[in-house]
């Protein structure tokens, strides 16, 4: 039987492509590249309200964990969403 995605060869009694679920390869560099651009700009929309924050105020104890906290979860979270947007395609 073929894959209807990919086209390749898919062994009897298998529940899903090998090829297009990564089981038949080492990794899909396409989708960690893609996740860590979705990262890069995740990190630079997160840094450009700390950016106003920490002009605005300075060093107050609350505007230091949030100058942290922001861009890691936004870049945390554009990794995630791109990494999974392109394994989707696959």
């Amino acid at each position: 039987m073929l894959c209807n995605q990919c086209g390749q060869a898919v062994p009897e009694g298998a529940a899903a492509c090998p090829n297009c679920t990564g089981n038949g390869r080492e990794g899909r560099p396409d989708a960690m590249r893609a996740g860590l651009a979705g990262g890069l700009k995740g990190l630079f929309l997160g840094l450009l309200p700390v950016i106003v924050l920490l002009m605005e105020y300075g060093g107050e104890p609350g505007v230091k964990l949030l100058a942290f906290a922001v861009p890691a979860v936004l870049a945390a979270t554009g990794f995630v969403l791109a990494y999974l947007k392109v394994g989707r395609k696959g």
